[in-house]
């Protein structure tokens, strides 16, 4: 029987795991995945695809710490009475390396602590610094490089383990070579060899990774179905969703290091050539929400959620949240079974095996081990949602546009409720949490892991959602704000982009027609509301009809400097103030082709707008673009941060601002998935070195991780930490500590 008549086969991947700073002694770790290769099987266990599955199995090693540490320091979870000493200590910023240094070097000194074991990660870098070291690159066949895909991934994962270790641990040693014997390490100059957010994306453009930004996946599969499946012994996840897209990567590094204007600017336009470019773009979609009449309770949950996601493993690259994952196996026999962060948020996890047999083309006998992981709701969950992240979702308001064929949309709003997080009306849908009644009380559960009996086989390390938040970021922070609201309310598209450099009212002409207009009313856009017919004044100041293009460039009237050009496109008037400008918005600011009319605002996958159904009497909600005007307004949402736009406030207090909203919609979206903490930390850094006192922001939003507001049903919970918030002054505590070397 050759390998490439088998349809699914078992690899052992040999994962190399390096003692480094004496870690330990030299171990190996072995797995089992499966892989649908159809006809492109690899012949040999020397082949490359065997080193690349060992590099996935050194993944999973360290995808749920990832998660753990970087919900459990943050602001969105609490630890509980059932909490881990070594948890706790961690979420309380007592513990801050695998030796068990605690801040007062106190007690436990000899401790280790399995959570902060560095060398995983350096066990993920060592294996691909093998992999890019032996990798015939040159190989060809049918007139292709063809190892070069793969070679890239390999250089992407890379460079992914190294982010982390910057994001946890600030400053890390630099480590390019293969290393095989610890007496690589005892003549390493660890001085001149470190990496940190400051020179990440110079090392990372040196070592060649940009020259890979647009190289296409590897495919592992067959012509039907060319990315492969890999069998966790459950469920197939498509190789595709186990890559990592450099442009992305690119995004982070820069967003990270975010030394000046020109680092946003790069991060948005890596975002936005990620967006725009993988395959069709990447816009963000309908998402449904429904209200359930049923015994009469009212009930609100995202269809969208998370739980959803994990699940869905055919890669469309145009409907498809979850991007880039590490999978779990199903049982322990099959690989390593990533249930820890499910048990942590309360869900206990067992495991079952299962073998089938079936005869393959040949007429030989195959058996396939199987498996399932089930799980059940546990009250005694170590962490669960923070007051802090219920009262950010309490203070969120759910419209409804309800209507039918002959009755005319009539709009409600409920108050205190995001969909995302099912508050004011139960747990309908696939919400980010869900309740759990045991004698009596309530105990609330952060399912993004799991939910009811389902476990969900992932941890997903990138989804779309998170990309448009970081893509808002950047373009707020290179000084654009309305750009950045207008991808959480509306969605950004030719139809909702924003005014900026110069704000001008909006007004109407005595016929009805919207007007946009300048200062001295000189210079004019109508917009015939009923036909959606534009007219704008030509060069000889004569009202015209505007022709329908996608775009078009006038002269500047009175309004601004003499070298400045208009920029209008639909129900839009842009001031743009250069050349220099205008190329932006043919780069990371150019929504104004048809490619972006499907994107809909973030903000609304939790709060938005839906029409009545007779179905189920149930109301479903379509989102064709925010449309609550009245709560979820820009002036309205910048003046509760304290900037009135009445009173010209500087263009750097809005960017704050903004910056302050996204942070909210952050923690709506992507609560309990692993990047609350970092994120903290890399913008309290932005706003440090823009003097808004970032340390300041950062130690008191994590010192109120116990507080909430009152609201209409629950009384208000005072909850500051006051002996953290001083820790936190100090951002030392802020990043894990190195273990010594020995």
């Amino acid at each position: 029987m050759t390998i490439n008549r088998i349809k699914k086969y078992i690899l052992r991947a040999a994962a190399i795991a390096l003692p480094l700073w004496g870690l330990g002694g030299f171990t190996s770790c072995e797995d089992m995945m499966t892989v649908d290769t159809g006809d492109k099987a690899y012949r040999n266990a020397q082949d490359t695809l065997y080193s690349y599955l060992g590099i996935m199995r050194a993944m999973q090693d360290v995808a749920e710490r990832q998660v753990i540490l970087g919900e459990i320091r943050g602001d969105l979870v609490t630890s509980t009475q059932y909490t881990t000493d070594t948890l706790n200590a961690i979420s309380s910023f007592g513990l801050s390396s695998d030796k068990n240094y605690l801040l007062d070097r106190s007690e436990n000194d000899n401790k280790s602590c399995s959570m902060l074991q560095v060398s995983d990660y350096y066990n993920v870098i060592n294996n691909c610094n093998f992999y890019i070291h032996h990798a015939d690159t040159n190989a060809v066949k049918s007139n292709t490089k063809y190892m070069i895909p793969e070679y890239a991934q390999v250089k992407a994962i890379r460079a992914w383990a190294y982010l982390q270790l910057v994001k946890n641990y600030k400053e890390v040693p630099f480590i390019t070579e293969p290393v095989s014997n610890l007496s690589v390490l005892d003549n390493f100059d660890y001085a001149q060899n470190v990496v940190n957010k400051d020179n990440i994306v110079d090392k990372f453009i040196e070592d060649g990774l940009l020259n890979f930004v647009n190289t296409p996946y590897p495919l592992y599969g067959s012509a039907s179905d060319p990315n492969g499946k890999w069998d966790n012994g459950y469920t197939s996840v498509h190789t595709r969703l186990m890559m990592i897209p450099i442009n992305v990567l690119f995004g982070d590094m820069y967003l990270l290091r975010g030394a000046s204007k020109s680092d946003y600017e790069k991060a948005a336009q890596y975002y936005y050539n990620y967006l725009k470019n993988e395959t069709t773009p990447l816009y963000l979609q309908y998402c449904s929400a429904a209200n359930n009449f049923a015994n009469s309770s009212i009930r609100y949950g995202s269809s969208g959620g998370w739980g959803n996601w994990a699940n869905t493993y055919t890669y469309t690259a145009s409907s498809n949240e979850v991007i880039s994952l590490i999978p779990s196996s199903a049982n322990a026999g099959l690989g390593k079974m990533l249930t820890r962060v499910a048990d942590i948020y309360g869900y206990t996890p067992s495991s079952s095996q299962s073998t089938t047999t079936s005869e393959n083309d040949a007429g030989e006998t195959e058996v396939e081990a199987g498996g399932a992981i089930t799980v059940t709701r546990n009250y005694k969950r170590q962490y669960a949602p923070s007051n802090a992240f219920q009262d950010v979702a309490n203070h969120q308001t759910y419209v409804i546009y309800q209507g039918t064929t002959t009755q005319a949309p009539t709009v409600s709003y409920i108050e205190n409720c995001d969909a995302r997080y099912g508050n004011a009306s139960g747990n309908g849908g696939a919400n980010s949490t869900e309740n759990l009644t045991y004698e009596g009380e309530s105990y609330p559960l952060c399912s993004k892991a799991a939910k009811g009996a389902a476990f969900f086989y992932t941890i997903p390390i990138y989804r779309k959602t998170l990309i448009w938040l970081r893509l808002a970021e950047a373009i707020n922070r290179a000084g654009y704000p309305e750009f950045a609201f207008a991808i959480l309310k509306d969605g950004i598209n030719q139809y909702s982009l924003p005014k900026i450099v110069d704000r001008y009212p909006e007004k109407y002409d005595e016929a009805g027609r919207l007007v946009y207009y300048s200062k001295n009313d000189d210079a004019y856009i109508y917009k015939d509301i009923e036909t959606g017919t534009y007219y704008s004044y030509d060069e000889e100041g004569t009202l015209v009809e505007f022709d329908g293009s996608t775009r078009r460039y006038e002269l500047a009237r009175d309004t601004i400097a003499n070298d400045s050009i208009s920029y209008g496109t639909y129900g839009a008037m842009y001031y743009v103030t250069n050349s220099e400008q205008i190329n932006k918005f043919n780069e990371f600011l150019n929504f104004s082709d048809d490619t972006w009319n499907r994107t809909y605002g973030i903000h609304a996958r939790g709060t938005g707008v839906g029409s009545w159904t007779s179905a189920n009497n149930e109301i479903t909600t379509n989102i064709s673009g925010y449309r609550d005007s009245v709560h979820y307004d820009y002036s309205k949402l910048l003046l509760a941060q304290g900037v009135d736009l009445e009173s010209a406030p500087s263009q750097e207090d809005i960017i704050n601002a903004v910056e302050n909203i996204i942070v909210d919609e952050l923690a709506l979206e992507t609560a309990f998935e692993g990047n609350r903490f970092t994120d903290l930390v890399r913008i309290a850094e932005h706003k440090n070195a823009s003097g808004y006192q970032g340390t300041e922001w950062l130690a008191k939003k994590i010192a109120n991780r116990g507080t909430k507001a009152a609201t209409p049903t629950s009384a208000a919970v005072e909850g500051f930490d006051a002996a953290l918030y001083t820790q936190l002054q100090n951002p030392t505590v802020w990043y894990f500590a190195l273990p010594s070397r020995k």
